[in-house]
């Protein structure tokens, strides 16, 4: 049976754990270095901990370190996926081919998207190559992963939930040449978030200071079924620097839908992991933070992509203002609201805030004097009441086990199998005495099935034989406690576990290699060296020839996005080329219609 895989950010152990008990298949933690997120590093004790817990559940824990590595990098690289690696962890997502000619223990490898995973040959040279998993760029639609996975045997991870990187990843150089902090070292400083100016050759305004290139939040909800059907392994959310609440929320939200498909499906289909989440919270990823959602290219290129008044959370759209008195605020809305929520709405200086002090039947009371007219939009970024609920959730999961008792000659054997057929048996010594009462049987059968707090959920528990025999509550609990610590001993020598096999050093690939290819260091000029390149140019960071570079190649299109398609507008009235400007810098614009895609290129400074 094919089994599928939800992917979970863990930005701490805690969030992997909480990942974990709303129903990820696995996590992917950063380590203490060398990961795309630099501020979401973390601890070998701490990610031992996380990977203890995930085992469990048969979840795995995937560590980050997709970076690019300086030369005096590699040996400390080396000795921290050794480390992983004695402790645990299933996989190392990577983007430096460098780490590929060091003694690496035989764990697994996924190319991170990092690695600029868009064409079809990059990412089959790839799959030749030996690793175990590829992950796709997000900008890829439904029909090219389709096309992806009939032509590759890896496995496929898709983005399905998260934030959206503007450019192609591992393809961005803005922040290196805007700050001296480079985003393929995890360090990114989020020029595409930033107000922008976009001006024609003679300097008349199209638009002024907006977010043009802040992309709204990726939301595949709608296409689980499809990426099911497409054969996708695994299905990612973005997150690592998200709180707990957004992320056991989101997660929660995705595995109630896969399920649902699996069902649709007729389990034909299974989950990586063990355990069923047993949730007291209705998930919305709406109540989460979100910029506004949008499904990107997964049906071809669309438009309002871009929020171009904020680059910060808008949450859930709420309605319109139907009256304004001082601090006091009537909606047209469905919703209900509570003290404490935190509203927003598009205002002069951009996205604005109001805190709800107190709800009086359809009276909100706010925090401060309000100036706002009839008919403007209210969007809540903060939800008080569902935020508590997801922070103190009960929320757990359990593992399916059945439980049987066999009583023969006064003595008594017992056995258990999990839902994943795994199957134990415990034959104490003692002897006990007939039972006085016929309803003994029942209270032994009830007793048996209190797992309390452990990762097991007893769903029958049968007594066979004739012979009832009476057990005091104590021994009964001190059987049913032995039993599933046997259990939970068998299913780890049971754990499946995948390791990597040799790469393929024969594969060949390009001869000339660009310095998109990010290479900073001389193992990773080895790597394209021993697969056939004969030219290899110096990553960007290691470059001072900064001008006239591509500083971003994106595939989302301001042209398209402002209404001035080429393809669909030939005769055009715009003065090209277009600059993108703010108080410091001007870039210029390039657009491949034929491919349709968008490059920034430096162009000095303002």
């Amino acid at each position: 049976m094919k089994k599928i895989e939800l992917l979970a950010p863990a930005r701490d152990a805690l969030i992997g754990i909480a990942a974990i008990n709303n129903g990820a298949d696995a996590v992917y933690i950063g380590a203490s270095a060398f990961g795309a997120r630099k501020e979401a590093g973390n601890r070998l004790e701490d990610i031992e901990t996380l990977v203890e817990y995930a085992h469990r559940f048969y979840s795995k824990v995937y560590v980050t370190l997709n970076t690019i590595l300086y030369d005096a990098e590699l040996k400390m690289a080396e000795q921290l996926v050794r480390k992983l690696y004695e402790i645990g962890v299933d996989a190392l997502i990577i983007q430096d081919m460098g780490l590929l000619q060091l003694d690496l223990p035989p764990i697994s490898l996924h190319a991170s998207t990092q690695m600029h995973n868009y064409e079809l040959e990059k990412i089959k040279f790839l799959d030749r190559l030996g690793f175990q998993r590829i992950v796709l760029a997000r900008e890829l639609s439904l029909e090219q992963i389709e096309t992806i996975r009939k032509e590759v045997k890896a496995e496929l991870e898709v983005f399905i939930h998260g934030a959206l990187c503007v450019s192609l990843s591992g393809q961005c150089y803005l922040s290196q040449y805007m700050f001296g902090r480079s985003a393929n070292r995890g360090e990114c400083a989020q020029a595409c978030r930033m107000k922008w100016t976009v001006k024609d050759k003679s300097d008349q305004v199209l638009v002024r200071d907006k977010y043009v290139l802040s992309l709204k939040d990726l939301n595949m909800s709608a296409y689980i079924d499809d990426l099911i059907r497409i054969g996708v392994d695994s299905f990612k959310i973005e997150g690592r620097l998200k709180d707990a609440n957004y992320v056991s929320n989101v997660t929660n939200h995705y595995n109630s839908l896969i399920n649902n498909q699996l069902k649709i499906n007729n389990n034909k289909i299974g989950r990586l992991s063990s355990g069923e989440v047993i949730s007291d919270f209705t998930a919305d990823p709406e109540r989460s933070f979100n910029r506004g959602f949008t499904t990107y290219f997964a049906q071809g290129r669309q438009k309002e992509l871009v929020n171009r008044e904020s680059p910060k959370s808008m949450g859930k759209l709420l309605g319109r203002v139907k009256k304004v008195y001082k601090n006091e605020l009537w909606l047209i809305t469905a919703e209900e609201l509570h003290n404490g929520d935190g509203l927003c709405y598009i205002g002069e200086e951009g996205l604005e805030g109001i805190r709800v002090n107190r709800v009086e039947g359809e009276k909100i009371i706010c925090n401060e004097i309000l100036r706002l007219m009839p008919g403007t939009l209210i969007y809540r970024n903060y939800d008080h009441q569902f935020a508590m609920q997801v922070e103190k959730s009960k929320t757990v999961r359990k593992i399916g086990v059945e439980i049987q008792i066999r009583a023969k000659d006064g003595r008594v054997e017992l056995f258990a199998e999990d839902e994943d057929k795994v199957a134990v048996e415990f034959k104490p010594d003692q002897h006990f005495e007939r039972a006085q009462q016929a309803q003994q049987r029942e209270r032994i059968e009830q007793q048996l099935k209190k797992c309390g707090d452990t990762d097991f959920l007893c769903r029958s528990v049968h007594y066979e034989g004739e012979e009832v025999l009476f057990m005091p509550v104590g021994v009964i609990n001190e059987f049913r406690r032995v039993l599933l610590i046997k259990l939970a001993q068998a299913r780890e020598v049971r754990r499946p576990v995948v390791r990597m096999n040799p790469l393929d050093r024969q594969v060949p690939y390009l001869p000339y290699i660009p310095w998109q290819a990010n290479v900073v260091n001389k193992e990773a000029e080895a790597f394209y060296r021993e697969h056939g390149a004969v030219g290899i140019e110096a990553g960007f960071e290691l470059t001072e020839a900064m001008e006239g570079r591509v500083l971003m190649h994106t595939r989302y299109c301001l042209l398209y996005e402002l209404g001035y398609c080429r393809k669909q507008f030939p005769v055009q009235t715009l003065n090209f080329p277009l600059y993108l400007c703010n108080d410091k810098y001007r870039y210029r614009l390039e657009f491949d219609c034929k491919e349709c895609f968008m490059k920034i290129l430096s162009s000095g400074k303002s």
